[in-house]
Formats: C-alpha cells, structure tokens, sequence
C-alpha cells in the first residue's frame, strides 16, 4: 500500500486534465451539405400549409423522398461543444469539438395536399415514425430496387460499398470489389425479418445517412455471407423506406396462408409492435 501510495502521488502530479461541454452559436447541417444557424419549422401549420410551401421553405433538408402524402426531413444540429485538455511535464494538448444531433421531419399531406400533421424526432425513433409512410406504400411482384448502401464488417475501419438487390426471389447483397474478400450472397425473401435500431451507431451525425441493423431467419454463413443473422448498412432514409416496404409487403415472399414474421395477426397494430425494430 506505501508502494501504491508512492507511485500514484507524483503521478497525479505529473498528469492533469479535465473535460467539459460549453455552449455554442447553433449551428445545423443538411443532407444537401449546406451549413446554416438554423432550420425555421413554425411557418407549418396542420389545416393551413400546402405542400408547395413545405417543399420551397424546405428544400435544404428534403432527404429526397417521394410520395404523394408524405415528406421527409433531416439534418444535424448543434449547440454545444465538448472539449478536453491534459496536462502534462512536458506541456499540455487538447481538443474540442462540436456535439452534433441527428433529427427527423415527417409531414402528411391530406387529399388536397394540406399539411394534416408534422412530427420531429430522433434516429432512435425513426423506425416508429416511418410506419404510415410504409403502411400507405406496397411492394409489386414486378418491383425490383437496386440500392447502393455502406455495409459494416468487424476487421474493417471503413465501411464497405455494397449494393444490395431486392425482388420477389431474393434478397441480393454483393460487396464491391474493393474490399479484401468481397461478401457475395442471396437469401429467400422470407428470410429477411425486420430491421432494428443498431447497437452501435457507426456512422455517427451524418445528416444525409443513417446506420441501421437487418436482421435474417438464420445464419447467412451457409448461403456465403458473414456468419451470424445480423447485417449493420449505412443508408439513406429513402433506402430503409424501401427496405420497410419489401419486407412488410412482399405478397409472393409471404403467400397469403403463411404470416411474415414482421408481422402479428393485427396488421395496423403489427407495425407498431416491437417486431418493427
């Protein structure tokens, strides 16, 4: 214990530092790379706002969505700065850094194109809020998206182009031929479960991506993938609106007599159970 005492005395001396978070002028980025003070939402009013206005005041953060009843926002907003600054016998060194936020506009239009009601919230909340926007869409037989994404593996530091193809016969997914073994695979449709809030946020405040986890029926080893049932893909909101629809709506993927797992026997009510993320 004199020994542990001697050795740590001199150096809590030697070494300092402290950490702290300061307010700052707030600042917000958009999906369109613009910096600006701020995004102004008060103009909306439910009853009142036509679409026109929404999409000329809001252009800056328009995540490129289309839709007949729905609008989709997004930026990253910041009013504070964390910092941290050691000090040693040699000197000192430090950092500081602006703390960003993600946030997420969903505005529904009713038949006349009026704003019926807005709704900002965070990523975490992002599976939830997209529920309508996936309910009022469906996914054809003839349909077939190709969407260019970022995957994430472990060994990686960066993530990894991926395009990944959906149709009725498959779920499609090819790494690009820049990483070291490219992960090539196709599972059934049905496989594909639901997708999930990620249990680390890889991509971190971008304002124009968002990380998120797809989940599958089993191990994707055997059909060449990585092992284990899990995929964490950086993508656009538009994209994981695409992805919602294909699993929720594939008529051919899941027959009339055999209920998808994203679903429970209440449609309206499954989508907004925990099965959804």
């Amino acid at each position: 214990m004199r020994l542990h005492h001697t050795l740590v005395a001199p150096l809590s001396l030697m070494l300092a530092g402290c950490l702290g978070v300061s307010p700052m002028p707030k600042r917000t980025r958009t999906p369109q790379g613009t910096e600006v003070k701020t995004v102004d939402l008060n103009f909306i009013q439910a009853g009142h706002t036509p679409r026109s206005e929404v999409e000329d005041k809001l252009k800056l953060i328009d995540t490129g969505y289309r839709a007949d009843r729905f609008f989709l926002g997004r930026w990253a907003s910041s009013n504070a700065g964390g910092w941290a600054f050691v000090v040693g016998l040699g000197g000192g060194m430090g950092n500081a850094s602006r703390i960003w936020k993600n946030g997420n506009l969903l505005i529904e239009f009713d038949e006349n194109g009026v704003v019926r009601r807005s709704e900002t919230f965070s990523d975490s909340q992002l599976l939830r809020a997209l529920v309508p926007v996936v309910e009022a869409s469906r996914w054809l037989p003839e349909d077939r998206s190709e969407l260019w994404v970022k995957s994430f593996q472990l060994g990686y530091k960066e993530p990894i182009e991926t395009k990944i193809v959906l149709s009725t016969s498959g779920f499609e997914f090819a790494e690009s031929a820049s990483s070291k073994k490219p992960v090539v695979f196709t599972v059934p449709a049905r496989d594909v479960l639901r997708v999930k809030n990620p249990t680390v946020n890889w991509n971190g405040t971008d304002p124009t991506l968002t990380t998120k986890t797809i989940e599958f029926a089993a191990n994707l080893k055997p059909f060449g993938g990585p092992r284990g049932r899990k995929l964490d893909v950086e993508l656009s909101v538009p994209q994981l609106v695409t992805i919602l629809n294909y699993i929720s709506h594939s008529t051919v993927a899941y027959p009339e007599s055999i209920e998808p797992p994203f679903f429970k026997k209440n449609h309206s009510q499954s989508l907004r159970g925990q099965n959804l993320y």
